[in-house]
């Protein structure tokens, strides 16, 4: 049975809008909830990982927070430390999920992972920091939201350094999407609204610069964000509409608590290893179901008149 459901803020973070687009369906489910503070949000920004992938994906993204916490302090990680702290982080979150991998496949993910930690730290664009050069720096942890006006906004930089007058916002990626390009590059230009509305930094645009360092096949890549007024008032804007989409959403989950009219996902792909397969009429098959929702659409609103004359 499904619940009604509250009518819920949004926030906005690559996470919610990615979801949103890909599959509204779910998107209400994972996001279709009582309001809750910044705090919890937070405590429980952690859903259950879809596959062993996206475990390790995340327990990666923590062991960089605690290897960039003690870069700050001037402690430098070994390569053996850091297959320690992945091994540890990568074992706690399968007993927490109650999730199994094969012991070998998990030593070859958390081994891929290691060398990918570790070749961060060669990049130009972090090599001030790892170098100890820099002499203004802070870094941040994704899940850090700035109110926006009314909106609230998960779009932290990974780090900030200053350097030649300005501030240089780097985000990392550690998995690349390969889809929608340009909406990517408007989702890293939040960094520079993230960055405009947080004590301490400048409230002018020509202030920052913006570096985006991506990793994809089996090395990280470095390239920059143009940063504009234009562009970055472009990208407040693509959040605003995200969050009035958003918004209906959630009105219209709580006008159908079956959910039985939210429409599914745009592609099969997103199917794959979703949490709320179960009970989703997708779970057969997305085409078929596509159908008779359709077909339940058209025989629910199509009036009697139109009934008859179809049918004469």
């Amino acid at each position: 049975m499904v619940l009604p459901m509250n009518h819920a803020q949004p926030h906005w973070s690559q996470t919610s809008a990615r979801l949103m687009n890909t599959c509204p369906r779910a998107w209400a489910l994972t996001y279709g909830q009582p309001r809750r503070s910044a705090f919890e949000r937070r405590q429980n920004w952690d859903t259950r990982p879809r596959d062993l992938d996206e475990l390790v994906l995340r327990a990666m993204r923590q062991a960089w927070l605690e290897n960039i916490s003690d870069m700050y302090q001037r402690k430098i990680w070994t390569k053996a430390y850091t297959s320690k702290v992945m091994t540890r982080r990568v074992h706690d979150a399968l007993a927490e999920h109650n999730m199994e991998a094969p012991v070998l496949l998990r030593q070859q993910k958390i081994e891929r992972a290691v060398k990918q930690l570790r070749q961060l730290g060669a990049l130009h664009a972090l090599r001030p920091m790892t170098g100890g050069e820099a002499k203004r720096w802070a870094f941040f942890d994704r899940r850090d939201p700035v109110d926006i006006g009314d909106l609230t906004v998960y779009a932290a930089p990974d780090l900030a350094v200053f350097h030649q007058n300005r501030w240089t916002l780097i985000r990392l990626q550690f998995r690349t999407p390969t889809v929608n390009p340009l909406g990517q590059q408007l989702e890293h230009l939040l960094a520079v609204q993230w960055a405009l509305n947080q004590p301490g930094f400048p409230d002018d645009v020509g202030a920052f610069r913006l570096k985006v360092v991506a990793w994809r096949g089996n090395r990280w890549l470095e390239h920059h964000v143009d940063v504009s007024p234009q562009s970055v008032n472009q990208a407040l804007a693509l959040a605003h509409q995200d969050v009035q989409e958003m918004r209906w959403l959630a009105r219209w989950a709580s006008a159908d608590p079956t959910l039985e009219s939210l429409p599914l996902a745009s592609h099969s792909r997103h199917c794959i290893g979703c949490l709320h397969i179960n009970g989703c009429p997708a779970r057969t098959g997305l085409a078929a179901a596509k159908e008779q929702q359709e077909k339940v659409f058209i025989e629910t609103f199509q009036s009697e008149p139109t009934k008859s004359a179809n049918t004469a």
